[in-house]
């Protein structure tokens, strides 16, 4: 519901294409300082309170930015303050539900249960954001962002029903715990080689898609309505690239993750040439879709080939390797497009999409990356 609407609360208040990005760098910077702590919890306290709890802090979070929206007090200050508490209590449950679902699904059924997840997620983004899109161009983006609130606090009450076990553990020091993480990556050049490329690939992505695509839908598209069909094309991609990895289970992870991937440097281009809003709202629901199915080969060849008691972990170091490189992008913006225009932008954006997403096949264990078949057939050794 509230997608868009804080881009456009910025908007409104004069903060402009660089506001929106001291907003995002504000989120990704609290993310990378608390990423690694995140991880270490998530391993250490049971996964479903862990989420619980952060659903709840995201909720009051949510709420103080409602407050502000409705009361005309928002600003780009204080909107950055809340993103950044937004992303630092997101940190720590986005490793913790990595690891909730290993613990609870049986190895060879991971690729279903993550693409259940992305259905059952991307089908709801599909239908919210429209309707956020409405309420913000009809109602204000305060009611958006308010509806937005709740859905976190229904979340938390829902998740807190889950009942898995615990993962046995050794006791010890934090930074014993975050050594052995970053020692599980890197002693896996798949993990490691692909997460270059995600570094490269994911700051053009935000600042195309993200940073450039609101502006450029209310100048050129029509407005926030318009955004909210393309927020909404991102979602029914996502959904259906998951309904795809729920029916096909790719064997080849490695190829599914970057050319899925690939997919997501159509829009930038598209937006850039002209293109009128069904062609761009196609080229999302392309992006989307192997977006999604990337995502879903990711997450299961994480859960299926890192230790348990190491999954929140690892996934952290991967979150936090994917964003490093995002505030820099973001500090970028406004002298980049100052020389080459927001168009000339798109552009490069999508160039860096593509080559940044397809260089890790260059690697050969990137190539031979394979899943375990519904028969639980073990993996390519590392």
């Amino acid at each position: 519901m509230a997608t868009g609407a804080l881009a456009f609360t910025v908007l409104g208040s004069g903060g402009g294409a660089s506001g929106i990005a001291m907003v995002l760098l504000a989120n990704m910077t609290a993310g990378i300082v608390v990423g690694p702590v995140g991880g270490v919890v998530a391993d250490r306290l049971p996964r479903a309170l862990v989420i619980s709890v952060v659903q709840v802090v995201i909720g009051l979070v949510t709420v103080v930015e409602t407050v502000l929206i409705l009361t005309g007090r928002a600003a780009v200050w204080n909107l950055a303050a809340l993103a950044g508490a937004n992303s630092a209590a997101a940190s720590f449950s986005g490793p913790a539900r990595t690891g909730l679902v290993r613990s609870i699904v049986a190895a060879k059924q991971l690729n279903e249960a993550n693409a259940l997840n992305q259905l059952a997620r991307h089908l709801v983004l599909t239908v919210g954001p429209a309707i956020g899109g409405t309420i913000v161009a009809v109602a204000g983006a305060g009611y958006g962002v308010g509806c937005n609130a709740v859905s976190f606090f229904v979340s938390a009450a829902l998740i807190a029903g889950i009942h898995a076990p615990r993962v046995d553990r050794q006791p010890s020091t934090m930074r014993t715990d975050l050594v052995e993480g970053w020692q599980a990556i890197r002693a896996r050049r798949w993990i490691w080689t692909c997460l270059i490329g995600t570094a490269i690939m994911v700051p053009a992505w935000h600042v195309g898609y993200g940073i450039l695509g609101p502006p450029y839908a209310k100048t050129h598209l029509g407005g926030a309505w318009a955004w909210g069909f393309i927020a909404s094309s991102l979602g029914a991609g996502m959904a259906l690239g998951a309904v795809v990895s729920l029916i096909w289970r790719p064997r080849r992870a490695g190829w599914t993750n970057c050319l899925g991937a690939a997919a997501l440097a159509l829009p930038d281009p598209l937006m850039a040439a002209g293109a009128p809003l069904p062609v761009v709202m196609a080229a999302v629901v392309v992006a989307a879709c192997g977006l999604s199915m990337s995502v879903v080969a990711w997450q299961t060849a994480i859960q299926q080939h890192i230790p348990a008691e190491q999954q929140g972990r690892v996934s952290a170091f991967a979150d936090i390797a994917e964003i490093s490189l995002t505030p820099v992008a973001y500090l970028l913006v406004l002298p980049v497009t100052g020389a080459i225009g927001v168009r000339g932008t798109l552009l490069a954006c999508g160039i860096i999409l593509a080559v940044a997403n397809l260089a890790p096949l260059l690697s050969g264990r990137v190539r031979e990356l394979t899943l375990l078949d519904r028969a639980g057939e073990p993996f390519t050794p590392e």
